[in-house]
């Protein structure tokens, strides 16, 4: 009990440590489209292709990040990501501080968001590490309740902060980063066991791409790039939308992420544990249905409230979604490659908010013009093909895998447990 206790407690703070991390984030970084086209004078396209190219690179950190793990452990990776992010961010404040050229600017960008993307799969690893597969569901939610309250702060400090000074926001996210390192240094402990363990495993990094010959990873990758594709648009459509063609002010926008954050910090924990009665592959299929009505109905929309309708509906999906993807892709890994495989989800994760936000800039400069709607009709199908994939995993998993087990958790421990 005193050994479950402990694990607990870790895990909450490891959720204040991803809420901190977000709330950074939700400081200034969503509204870095709008200064990219209000300041910099790019279009919607060109603005969605540069946020679009930077989660490439964030692609390429999140596999990187989730290999080196596996070797040099999980609290050495997470520390040395975020320090080096926390260089790149003071480095994009000072070139918005002193206007410098766009080419200094998407450099520091581009460093920041590499960086940036090294934490969470480790961090994910870390949980499936220490958690048994029929907990995994409602410990992910538990960090998504940590994530959610930064989302919905950060943004909403941010959206009135971004009216006065950008670069005042990029420090503060900075800082918010800073801190964050030092709480890891005191919560994670030394993980000297894995360490030991892979004294003669070598980083392979071309073994990275090997692994999608588990056609179940390969599925799941390509299902997690479809969803996170329409789970984009919060970010970079959802601004083009509301600033560029309902003249709608920054900090309306920094509300309705604060919508999103919200719901997750109500919902998350009960969502998490309904989910947990159900298969995977259904709960996932619930959650692509609410994707696509929440998001396929914001393109009907012109006023603040029934967009934030839109986005509840979709922030609900998204409770479900987030945890059940990360679950079924510990649930099929083993001990030995664990941060390989949550590395790979990240990847298509991050593929996906690249191809979400090009695609996001893309419909807004070509296709909303000649119908305001037709963007987020085409987002909801993508949710619905994203949905009926992640139901059909069910013939490609063990009930267990599929999160279906033959007796019910007691009450008394549905709590993360040590192996």
């Amino acid at each position: 009990m005193a050994r479950t206790n402990y694990t607990r407690r870790i895990l909450i703070w490891l959720s204040v440590t991803n809420g901190l991390l977000l709330f950074g984030y939700g400081l200034s970084l969503p509204f870095f489209t709008v200064y990219l086209i209000g300041q910099k004078g790019l279009s919607a396209a060109m603005a969605g292709l540069v946020i679009g190219l930077s989660a490439l690179s964030r692609s390429v950190a999140s596999a990187i990040g989730g290999e080196l793990s596996d070797v040099l452990g999980r609290k050495c990776v997470m520390q040395w990501g975020i320090a080096l992010e926390v260089i790149a961010m003071f480095a994009m404040a000072i070139c918005i501080k002193y206007q410098a050229e766009t080419g200094w600017l998407l450099l520091a960008y581009f460093f920041t968001t590499f960086w940036g993307a090294i934490f969470r799969p480790v961090s994910n690893a870390w949980i499936t590490d220490h958690t048994r597969a029929k907990q995994r569901v409602q410990a992910f939610g538990i960090i998504r309740i940590g994530l959610n309250v930064g989302w919905a702060l950060g943004p909403a400090v941010g959206g009135f902060l971004v009216r006065y000074s950008y670069s005042d926001a990029f420090y503060l996210t900075a800082l918010s980063y800073c801190l964050t390192v030092l709480f890891l240094q005191y919560i994670i402990p030394q993980d000297h066991a894995r360490r030991t363990q892979s004294v003669s495993r070598r980083p392979h990094f071309v073994a990275l791409l090997a692994s999608l010959k588990d056609s179940r990873l390969a599925k799941i990758c390509f299902y997690v790039f479809l969803i996170t594709l329409v789970n984009a648009q919060l970010v970079v459509g959802l601004s083009i939308h509301c600033h560029t063609y309902l003249g709608m002010p920054e900090y309306y926008i920094g509300w309705f992420f604060t919508i999103n954050g919200l719901a997750t910090i109500l919902l998350q924990y009960p969502a998490s544990k309904w989910i947990s009665r159900l298969r995977l592959s259904t709960g996932m299929l619930i959650g692509c249905i609410l994707y696509a009505i929440g998001f396929g109905s914001v393109g009907f929309f012109s006023t603040f409230l029934l967009i934030g309708c839109g986005v509840f509906l979709s922030s609900v999906g998204e409770l479900i979604v987030n945890p059940g993807e990360q679950t079924m892709a510990s649930n099929i890994a083993t001990s030995q490659n664990r941060g390989r495989y949550l590395g790979m989800i990240m990847v298509f994760y991050n593929m996906g908010s690249s191809a979400g936000f090009f695609t996001a800039g893309w419909l807004g400069q070509y296709v909303a013009p000649h119908y305001l709607p037709g963007p987020w009709l085409i987002i909801g199908a993508v949710a619905l093909l994203a949905g009926w994939g992640f139901w059909r995993m069910r013939y490609d998993l063990t009930d267990e895998q599929d999160g279906k087990f033959t007796a019910p958790v007691p009450v008394k421990k549905d709590t993360v447990t040590l192996h």
